[in-house]
């Protein structure tokens, strides 16, 4: 349980460090989702042909 409230804490802290130094230059939270699920996509299809491939 510590170590989960630790990890929140600075999941938080630099979440708020970010927002504090780069709030103008941040993507919005929306688009940056949709970024990480192409990059997730991109990532399983390249693991997908490589599997095949061997």
């Amino acid at each position: 349980m510590g170590y989960k409230l630790l990890g929140f804490t600075v999941w938080r802290g630099g979440l708020w460090y970010l927002r504090r130094r780069y709030g103008s230059m941040l993507p919005s939270r929306r688009s940056a989702t949709a970024g990480v699920v192409v990059v997730a996509v991109v990532g399983l299809a390249l693991a997908a042909t490589r599997r095949e491939s061997r």
